[in-house]
């Protein structure tokens, strides 16, 4: 069950739903728009490696905007915090913005219950292309769950600014090479 804007605002009323922040001109009738925050992060390393952490740029977006450039790859972060306990959620683009040709969460949609924290979103352009902060970047949907949850606790937990992929993490612990020895 995916839920309604009028949905998504009395959820958010009653204190399952998180959106810090919360700006009800930026509902919409299945979900609301994220806006994008100043801070950005352009990855420098030249070959990115699973198994090692990436360099990257700081980047912060001035009022009169930022252009950004094909071929690089920029992590930037929602303005808002949003979490709940009760719902997951996915994160996508506005049509509005893909229609700039601006590719800003292709990947990693998902939401899960108990995550609390900004969303990070990788950020590509076709063109040269001028953003600036605070704008409505995308968007976020919630939808129910069957069964007990499973609250996230996971290494992303809490983030508030654009986050780097912890992968090398995961590739790194025991419990990884168990799974690649069998």
């Amino acid at each position: 069950m995916w839920l309604t804007g009028n949905e998504i605002l009395k959820e958010y009323k009653s204190g399952k739903i998180h959106i810090s922040d919360f700006k009800e001109e930026y509902l919409n009738s299945n979900s609301y728009n994220y806006r994008l925050s100043p801070k950005l992060r352009r990855l420098s390393s030249e070959i990115i490696d699973l198994k090692k952490e990436d360099s990257f740029e700081e980047i912060t977006i001035p009022e009169e905007g930022f252009t950004l450039m094909p071929g690089e790859c920029y992590l930037g972060c929602t303005v808002e915090v949003f979490g709940s306990d009760f719902y997951a959620s996915l994160v996508t683009g506005r049509s509005s913005i893909g229609r700039k040709f601006i590719t800003n969460h292709v990947t990693a949609g998902l939401v899960d219950q108990g995550f609390k924290g900004t969303i990070t979103l990788e950020i590509t352009v076709t063109k040269p292309t001028i953003v600036y902060p605070n704008i409505p970047f995308g968007q976020i949907f919630w939808f129910a769950t069957q069964g007990k949850a499973r609250l996230y606790k996971g290494k992303y937990q809490g983030q508030m600014d654009p986050t780097l992929s912890q992968i090398f993490k995961d590739i790194k612990s025991e419990k990884f090479l168990e799974v690649i020895e069998t």
